[in-house]
């Protein structure tokens, strides 16, 4: 079973060539799922739709932790590719997954920081330049965390001053613009650090993890007093949210971003709608 996982997991990331996120996340829904058939002593060779039916169930009623729909609706698509993949290879003769239907979610409206709290952010890192350039190109760039972590110098243009996201989520190449800040600071950082075209941009032989990026950003909104829930998207969040409140067009939104679907950057415009809802609400406050 271990063979298959490993060749899964070679298949996801080479054929498939998902994120380095997802498919951990994808073998991690996969063994959980072998470990429940081993349990119920199942050969995952001949399972019925009934089988893939109960799982979910018990996904959604655990006791001790219960699942959010959207964790559901990624397990069950996780184990829908696995099994995809298990038919490709021979081993099973269906996918007992095809016609499960995800639970209904409700779309959460994402987190984002103030832009003083963003200048508090990159103020406070200024003495670690390794750091502060994590921060500043999660923000001023929009960059997910996989897209950072795989920068390589060769990717920094600096005439014209821009950067090129290779295969980020969805398979979309995209052309990001640098502001002068950035091209001074990272021109420095490469030059003192002595890093070759071929190399990451951070870390040293082999790419920055992504936990480190968690770390770094849990660790400088610590320092400058920034108590909401945070983590790197939420950068990436902030950089949208504040495009679309100085006016620039949605689809140019889209485009840096790199979504595939308009309905995905249009999330960010029910923040202005709870904008509206805050400011009226403040009325009664002031009453």
């Amino acid at each position: 079973m271990q063979e298959i996982l490993k060749e899964f997991s070679d298949y996801l990331a080479h054929i498939r060539r998902l994120s380095d996120h997802t498919v951990t996340a994808y073998l991690g829904d996969a063994r959980q799922f072998i470990y429940f058939l081993t349990e119920k002593g199942l050969d995952l060779r001949n399972l019925s739709r009934e089988i893939a039916e109960e799982y979910v169930k018990i996904l959604s009623k655990s006791s001790n932790k219960r699942l959010a729909s959207t964790s559901i609706s990624r397990k069950i698509c996780s184990l829908r590719s696995f099994f995809n993949y298990l038919v490709l290879r021979g081993i099973c003769s269906s996918n007992p997954w095809e016609n499960i239907k995800n639970p209904k979610t409700h779309r959460r409206l994402p987190d984002f920081l103030t832009t003083d709290e963003v200048q508090r952010l990159l103020e406070v890192s200024m003495k670690n330049k390794r750091d502060h350039l994590v921060l500043s190109l999660l923000y001023f760039c929009g960059l997910r965390v996989s897209e950072l972590c795989n920068l390589k110098v060769e990717d920094l243009s600096f005439s014209p001053a821009c950067l090129k996201i290779n295969m980020g989520k969805g398979k979309k190449d995209r052309i990001v613009p640098l502001n002068s800040q950035l091209v001074s600071k990272l021109e420095g950082y490469i030059q003192k650090s002595e890093r070759d075209f071929a190399d990451y941009l951070f870390g040293d032989q082999i790419k920055l993890h992504p936990s480190t990026v968690f770390r770094i950003v849990k660790r400088y909104a610590k320092q400058c007093g920034i108590n909401k829930r945070i983590h790197p998207h939420t950068l990436r969040h902030s950089f949208a949210t504040h495009l679309l409140q100085r006016g620039v067009n949605i689809r140019v939104v889209q485009d840096l971003l790199g979504h595939s679907n308009l309905s995905t950057t249009s999330v960010y415009l029910h923040v202005f709608d709870q904008e509206k809802v805050d400011a009226v609400n403040r009325l009664l406050k002031e009453e």
